[in-house]
């Protein structure tokens, strides 16, 4: 789960209290809140204390609600929230920013959008170096796994093909007893089975080697939803898909991207089997990303982190090797992006995929992580 803020530990003492209240539930909100969770300010104990949208499905407010965070419609009532030190606009409208002046007490500051803005470029900077420390964490990772699963390649692949293969053609044998064909049977599926698993392991260290192309996601999410909406009502579940109007035209590989979304929906599927919920489907353009938002209502994650359940060989079901959520990371991060989890307010889990705006295909040895100086420009817009 992401670092609760609301929730006061060592690291606080000393620092000055801030409680904070933001106008504007839109993407403006939802990535100032992101910040916050990840950026720990030396000097100040920043609180949250309310998100103020009468847009009751903006992403903004929607993530402050998953967070615990207060919402309301109307700005007066944010304002009445008692010891309220700062108040952040973010709809960008000097309408809402007089009123705020005219409805704020005394002692209330304000940060209007363009100093939003100014703070958002400061702030970036920080999230960078951890994104880029988180990465650097995740390579020494899977290099950890790549060479465990070299070893095992070759210590065990072989002499299991060699076993396999005997038994296989032993079964083939006319004068063989029923009952020993029987066990050499129960023998080969469980070969069969280290096989595949050294098969997975291979897959999560292999280079993905992804194929770029220029894709339109309006159409791409409108067929994959189709096809998501058969499987769910295959397996009984509730599905439901919200795109944004107007994506864009955007470089990513087609067939990994859909790859990573079907196991993490197939995941969501399995988790709601059981109960009366459903899985939804989200895709909102965000500046200079598209964020694709997985939520259900399945039981969330026990027993261990959100962040470690992305870790090779951990699974909260018996049965898996657990490298299904490594995978799917490995497929975002050769997009250039980010995915992160954290257990939800209807008691199941939310899965965000950040996958940047490219519109360049790269050369065969050019990862996209690498291109962040080729974006197009796009303006800061506060009010959505």
């Amino acid at each position: 789960m992401l670092p609760d803020k609301l929730v006061k530990n060592d690291a606080t003492q000393g620092k000055r209290p801030v409680r904070v209240g933001i106008v504007g539930g839109g993407k403006g909100c939802y990535e100032l809140l992101k910040l916050f969770h990840f950026y720990l300010p030396r000097h100040l104990d920043i609180t949250i204390v309310g998100v103020a949208d009468p847009r009751r499905d903006a992403i903004g407010r929607r993530y402050a609600e998953q967070q615990e965070i207060v919402t309301v419609d109307e700005l007066t009532t944010l304002l009445k929230l008692p010891n309220l030190d700062l108040v952040i606009e973010l709809t960008g409208k000097d309408t809402v920013l007089d009123e705020i002046f005219r409805n704020k007490t005394d002692t209330t500051k304000v940060l209007d959008h363009l100093g939003a803005l100014f703070l958002w470029e400061v702030i970036d900077i920080q999230e960078e170096k951890l994104q880029l420390e988180h990465r650097v964490a995740t390579l020494d990772t899977m290099t950890a796994v790549g060479e465990m699963a070299y070893r095992l390649t070759h210590e065990f692949r072989n002499p299991l093909m060699l076993a396999g293969g005997t038994i296989r053609r032993t079964m083939t044998r006319v004068d063989l007893p029923h009952g020993v064909r029987k066990r050499l049977k129960i023998v080969a599926g469980a070969i069969k089975d280290m096989e595949d698993v050294l098969s997975d392991i291979c897959d999560v260290v292999r280079p993905l080697q992804p194929k770029f192309e220029l894709v339109d996601l309006g159409r791409f999410f409108e067929e994959f939803c189709k096809a998501v909406g058969i499987e769910a009502r295959f397996v009984r579940s509730g599905f439901s898909c919200n795109l944004e109007e107007d994506l864009p035209e955007i470089v990513i590989d087609p067939s990994l991207l859909r790859q990573a979304m079907w196991h993490l929906l197939e995941n969501c599927f399995d988790a709601v089997a059981e109960k009366d919920t459903s899985v939804q489907l989200r895709v909102v353009l965000c500046y200079d990303y598209i964020l694709i938002q997985i939520e259900d209502g399945g039981g969330g994650f026990s027993g261990i982190s959100a962040q470690s359940a992305m870790d090779p060989f951990v699974s909260t079901r018996s049965g898996r090797m657990g490298l299904g959520l490594s995978l799917c990371r490995q497929i975002v991060l050769e997009h250039g992006g980010d995915m992160e989890f954290w257990n939800n307010t209807r008691g199941g889990v939310t899965v965000t995929l950040k996958i940047p705006i490219f519109f360049n295909i790269p050369r065969q040895d050019e990862n996209p992580d690498s291109r962040h100086g080729t974006f197009t420009e796009t303006s800061y817009r506060v009010d959505e």
